[in-house]
């Protein structure tokens, strides 16, 4: 990459995005930093990494059976994170505690619950994203399509994800 960006706020990834766009850079994301094919560290242009390890916010609510994750947020503090606040919730996801949930929901969020819960992604009922032109968008705001498309096989083509409830 031509540098990494590590912004500690949603105004900065705005900023982010706008930047890379007008200098015509490819900008890919990372959130924990697994990547088997190593494909967000390669491109045959000129790209930004934008490190969100500062988006690792967790704030669950048993009561409701939800929570908002951040982006970077690790499967391991996210399941630790609910088993604090109960011993009867859980969350459908790949078992390896070091995958980044942003990475691991941008490809549909494949796990062991699978045949039980669906994909992880059939669990997500909203998101804060920042879309191409630097906007901060929820589920009611980038409508219904987007929604569904943010939630797996797409990568971060065409977001950053702020925050999956």
């Amino acid at each position: 990459p031509s540098i990494i960006i590590t912004p500690t706020k949603i105004p900065h990834v705005q900023v982010v995005v706008l930047c890379t766009k007008a200098v015509g850079y490819q900008l890919k994301t990372r959130s924990g930093g697994q990547d088997y094919e190593g494909l967000s560290y390669i491109s045959g242009s000129p790209f930004f990494i934008l490190d969100m390890f500062n988006f690792r916010s967790i704030p669950i609510d048993a009561t409701a059976k939800s929570g908002w994750v951040q982006a970077d947020t690790t499967l391991g503090e996210l399941y630790y994170r609910i088993w604090q606040k109960s011993n009867i919730l859980g969350f459908p996801a790949e078992i390896c505690p070091m995958v980044g949930v942003g990475g691991h929901l941008s490809g549909a969020g494949y796990g062991n619950l699978l045949r039980k819960y669906g994909l992880s992604t059939d669990n997500v009922v909203d998101a804060q994203i920042v879309d191409v032109n630097g906007k901060l968008l929820d589920r009611a705001s980038m409508g219904e399509d987007l929604f569904w498309a943010i939630r797996g096989g797409c990568g971060a083509s065409f977001r950053v994800e702020k925050y999956l409830e």
